[in-house]
């Protein structure tokens, strides 16, 4: 399953916020935002109709449409950018966990997400990273991962950016 199915699993519909969050951790493709781009603004359709050399630009036109769309665009360490960064995280946790793996895929799975999308100081504990040096692999507890996302689940419907 993709990021973007992932999300849309645990939150519906993403709004511009989580669209121009997940392009910037690499979570989303031009395509797949492409074919998101809701309204009928001059940026969004300007995004919209990127192609081939265009698609160099593609950032600030999505920041461009991200902008007529609900007036500003998230830039990380603002509110919404984190907000919309919790929501990405808790999405592919939830993901990780509901995929039938072994706990070593598991924790392979979760320490990427580390990677890419970061970790606040309560994620920690779920994970033990891996050590390229000694050979040592990634181990996870899938209970604190539950824990977590438990913990996450009432305040994760805070959602800014709409997509009108």
């Amino acid at each position: 399953m993709s990021a973007y199915d992932a999300f849309r699993r645990t939150h519906g519909e993403p709004t511009w916020d989580d669209i121009v969050t997940g392009h910037d951790f690499g979570l989303l493709g031009t395509e797949e935002i492409q074919g998101w781009i809701p309204g009928d603004g001059s940026a969004a359709t300007r995004l919209r109709a990127l192609t081939g050399e265009g698609l160099r630009t593609f950032e600030a036109h999505l920041w461009a449409a991200c902008a007529e769309a609900v007036g500003r665009t998230p830039r990380p360490g603002s509110l919404r950018w984190s907000q919309a960064q919790d929501r990405w995280r808790e999405a592919l946790l939830r993901e990780a966990l509901a995929t039938e793996s072994t706990l070593g895929q598991l924790a392979a799975r979760v320490e990427r997400l580390y990677e890419q999308v970061g970790c606040p100081e309560d994620m920690l504990g779920m994970l033990r990273p891996s050590q390229a040096w000694s050979g040592t692999p990634a181990t996870v507890d899938p209970l604190a991962v539950q824990q977590f996302l438990n913990r996450t689940r009432p305040t994760s419907s805070h959602r800014s950016g709409s997509n009108s």
